[in-house]
């Protein structure tokens, strides 16, 4: 499973990193969605940091991100984004 670190947002505001993850990851060699038709996105709380990211192809997962903050689970909106991890069924 990729893994990426803060070392790849810190070019980014704490409020970008959370608006940019899919451009950032998207520049890592090897790194690719497949096919999807459907993207699930949920958040901590009432945060507006976001858990995970599911995308789907006819209701079925093909890659999920999940995101790791400094203080986690992040209680504050624009908590600092330190892991994006992804992961294939």
């Amino acid at each position: 499973m990729p893994t990426i670190s803060q070392s790849c947002f810190t070019d980014l505001t704490e409020d970008q990193q959370n608006y940019d993850i899919y451009s950032a990851i998207a520049n890592l060699q090897g790194f690719q969605v497949p096919e999807y038709d459907q993207i699930d996105i949920t958040y901590y709380g009432a945060t507006n940091n976001i858990a995970t990211v599911q995308y789907l192809n006819g209701g079925n997962p093909v890659a999920t991100l999940t995101l790791t903050y400094a203080v986690q689970p992040p209680i504050a909106n624009d908590a600092n984004l330190t892991t994006v991890s992804i992961a294939y069924p």
